[in-house]
């Protein structure tokens, strides 16, 4: 995943959380309810993806620990 994917991933995350903070908001239609779930999954959706992102960016120890890793000659 590249950088701008997830600049648009986190701008959708916001535009979700902006739009379900509306509808808890509005006490007024109980439609409001199944747009709410549907907010709820994309949600998930979107954690899970920033979440799968920044666990692939972390190097594994190996390579922090091997000799010509410049985090090697740091400690």
């Amino acid at each position: 995943m590249t950088r701008t994917d997830l600049i648009a991933i986190r701008r959708r995350l916001r535009d979700v959380n902006i739009e379900y903070s509306g509808l808890v908001r509005n006490k007024l239609g109980e439609s409001r309810f199944v747009r709410m779930e549907e907010l709820k999954a994309e949600r998930e959706t979107l954690v899970g993806l920033i979440v799968q992102s920044e666990k692939s960016a972390i190097p594994p120890v190996g390579a922090v620990l091997a000799p010509e890793s410049p985090l090697h000659a740091a400690h």
